[in-house]
């Protein structure tokens, strides 16, 4: 039930088992965020703009929920850069019309996201051949992670990109596997990493380009990525200029207008005294984004909300350092089980060049100082390292799979111990 790809990696066949325990992983997610949503619609996070983590969670309330559209919060800055992602409205405003409550709503959009990149998760981890119950424990400390966890209740755009670029390593996966994606799946998946944030569909080009270069020769590859890349922007470009006439965005009434603000976003980012360096931002990617330390107050700038809620700094409990010592040994052990896979080395290529380009886009583009909320776009390509460590383990000891076992579990507990009370004390933020 396996075959041979052309750079030697076997890979399995999906059995109904897989789709049993995916199964119960989404719904296990899913309802364990439900459960949290009526706390956390009540609380003061939806009632003052960007006081959480600097996420726009309200906006998208009204964005996706509420009617009739509110242009007012669909502004231009806002659209160029995330041109697709008004477009779950299809899903949430007929919710809302059926009288359900549009920030129970919105909260639901985030848990499903949630409970969809947990089953991704999972289906990666089976995919590069970690044994199943490795593959549950890695999944569980995925969805206890930092930014897996605030963003399965804050309806944000991040919560679709965790979605879109998961299933884009997948993708790859596969393809490095020897069963290349049509180009209706590629294209999709690369349309809407374009729609929900704009630069993330520069991971789709990166995919593309690797994976072609461990099958074709170079000039081939290349040709191949610039024709797929003129094709998506030519269809991604198509579906925002449909999702800009459905839902009219404030001051574009032209793609010259849009195509300006594009530019105007790209070379905007504020240039402050207290602006975080780039061993600041990897700390952010890598660390934070896994395990969280205390909240505290930061300016913000707003004169309407003087202050916001971040996650910066190193401010841990006990509990808290020595989660970071055991997330950061299995990332470590990971990323050398990586660089020393030539089999697979597409894959973990494609995830430390994802992690690479967004620390430095992110070391020069900072709003409010606040860098955690971009987090979510490289979380997976961090993850992805942190798993090559699974097949590593399996590989080098009868026992290391024992080992490697307990070793998760371990910072899967420490990592929700410290996490949860964060997660509890969204509702308190005020």
């Amino acid at each position: 039930m396996s075959s041979t790809s052309v750079i030697g990696v076997k890979h399995r066949a999906v059995s109904l088992k897989d789709y049993w325990d995916t199964s119960i992983i989404g719904l296990a997610v899913f309802l364990f965020h439900m459960w949290h949503v009526p706390s956390v619609a009540a609380g003061e996070i939806f009632r003052r703009s960007n006081l959480a983590f600097d996420f726009d969670i309200n906006r998208f309330v009204l964005l996706w929920c509420t009617n009739p559209f509110p242009v007012s919060q669909n502004q231009d800055y806002y659209a160029v850069r995330h041109p697709m992602a008004v477009m779950v409205r299809v899903v949430c405003a007929p919710m809302v019309q059926a009288g359900v409550d549009a920030h129970f709503a919105a909260l639901g959009i985030a848990a499903f996201c949630a409970a969809v990149s947990s089953i991704l998760t999972f289906r990666i981890a089976l995919a590069l051949g970690v044994q199943r119950s490795i593959a549950y424990l890695l999944t569980i400390l995925w969805t206890f992670s930092t930014t897996s966890l605030l963003l399965g209740v804050l309806p944000e755009a991040y919560d679709l990109a965790f979605i879109a670029l998961a299933f884009q390593f997948l993708l790859a996966i596969r393809w490095m596997q020897g069963r290349p994606p049509g180009f209706a799946a590629r294209a999709a998946v690369a349309i809407a990493n374009f729609g929900i944030t704009i630069t993330n569909v520069l991971l789709s080009g990166l995919a593309e380009l690797l994976c072609r270069l461990a099958r074709q020769p170079v000039r081939q590859a290349l040709r191949g990525t610039v024709w797929f890349g003129a094709s998506v922007a030519a269809l991604a470009l198509a579906l925002s200029l449909a999702s800009f006439l459905l839902w009219p965005v404030q001051n574009i009434d032209s793609p010259f207008i849009a195509l300006r603000q594009v530019y105007w976003s790209a070379t905007s980012a504020e240039r402050t005294s207290v602006r975080q360096p780039p061993g600041e931002v990897a700390w952010t990617f890598g660390v934070t984004s896994f395990v969280a330390p205390a909240p505290q107050r930061y300016p913000s700038g707003l004169p309407s909300n003087p202050y916001l809620w971040d996650l910066r700094g190193h401010d841990y409990s006990a509990i808290g350092w020595v989660a970071v010592l055991g997330w950061l040994g299995l990332l470590i052990y990971g990323a050398i089980a990586a660089a020393k896979d030539r089999e697979r080395w597409p894959i973990w290529g494609i995830a430390a060049l994802w992690i690479v380009f967004n620390i430095g886009l992110h070391a020069y583009w900072q709003f409010r100082d606040a860098v955690f909320l971009y987090a979510a776009h490289s979380h997976i390509a961090f993850f992805l390292l942190a798993l090559a460590g699974a097949g590593w383990a399996q590989k080098q000891h009868p026992y290391g799979t024992l080992a490697y076992g307990v070793w998760v579990a371990s910072v899967t507990l420490l990592v929700a111990l410290n996490n949860l009370p964060v997660y509890l004390q969204l509702p308190q933020l005020n």
